[in-house]
């Protein structure tokens, strides 16, 4: 019997990143979830744990070289890499605090960077290693009052594409996802400051609903595994047609203007 493939997943606490670790240790994976919040990360673990779930945990600080350094070396060997972290604000773009900036910059795309350079020495070795990130719908239209986030989620796919095209020739597919509006604590937590419209964002997308942690999950799991093992350097968008819906009139009238 082989041995089973890790993957590491961080942000892995709650939300996106809990949800993958469950999909991914239900696909038969060995998972390592990996958080800056130790209390929430030991719930989550002994959450699945209690399910019968291959899982470990591992305390990480994707902004800080050391933390990620240590945590990558410790794991001796790794197939599957998923740069889950990210953190978000909302402020109007001339009133953003500098300090804010470089942290969402720190997290989001440098944790993304620093993860993935750290485990390339792991994933050359094996013989279907596979990287993740996430990107976003701001990485395709304008977030308002989101300008460091949006701002880092489209260096995610320029991030992506170039790990794609040097480390694809050593084996290493490198692909992302960028999701919709899924509902997650990060998502509400925009309704709940009116950063975000709940009627407009579902009259925008074209399904007509949010979506769910674990419709992310399966694309990041189809993205790891075997049939997707031509797939590189893509980015796949998960968000019910709302990047792609061009609707700026009112459906529900029957009459038509004069062409």
């Amino acid at each position: 019997m082989t041995d089973p493939r890790v993957a590491l997943v961080t942000g892995a606490a709650q939300g996106l990143g809990l949800a993958t670790a469950r999909r991914l240790a239900e696909d038969g994976l060995r998972v390592v979830l990996t958080d800056v919040n130790r209390g929430l990360l030991e719930a989550s673990v002994a959450e699945l744990v209690g399910a019968g779930l291959d899982v470990a945990e591992a305390v990480l600080d994707v902004t800080d070289d050391a933390s990620v350094d240590e945590c990558l070396r410790s794991l001796g060997h790794l197939d599957v890499l998923v740069n889950n972290a990210g953190v978000i604000s909302r402020t109007p773009a001339q009133d953003i605090d500098s300090l804010r900036w470089d942290f969402e910059m720190a997290v989001n795309l440098g944790g993304t960077m620093r993860c993935s350079r750290a485990a390339y020495p792991l994933l050359v070795r094996s013989d279907s290693a596979a990287i993740v990130n996430l990107a976003s719908v701001g990485s395709t239209f304008g977030l308002p009052q989101r300008l460091s986030y949006s701002t880092a989620k489209t260096g995610i796919v320029g991030l992506t594409r170039t790990l794609a095209a040097e480390w694809g020739r050593d084996g290493i597919r490198v692909n992302a996802v960028a999701p919709g509006y899924i509902e997650t604590p990060m998502m509400l937590s925009g309704f709940d400051t009116g950063a975000l419209d709940r009627e407009i964002l579902l009259r925008r997308t074209p399904l007509g609903r949010f979506g769910r942690s674990e419709e992310i999950a399966a694309a990041i799991s189809f993205l790891t595994g075997p049939d997707a093992s031509f797939v590189n350097g893509v980015v796949l968008e998960v968000d019910g047609g709302i990047t792609v819906d061009g609707t700026f009139q009112d459906l529900s009238r029957t009459d038509t203007a004069a062409r």
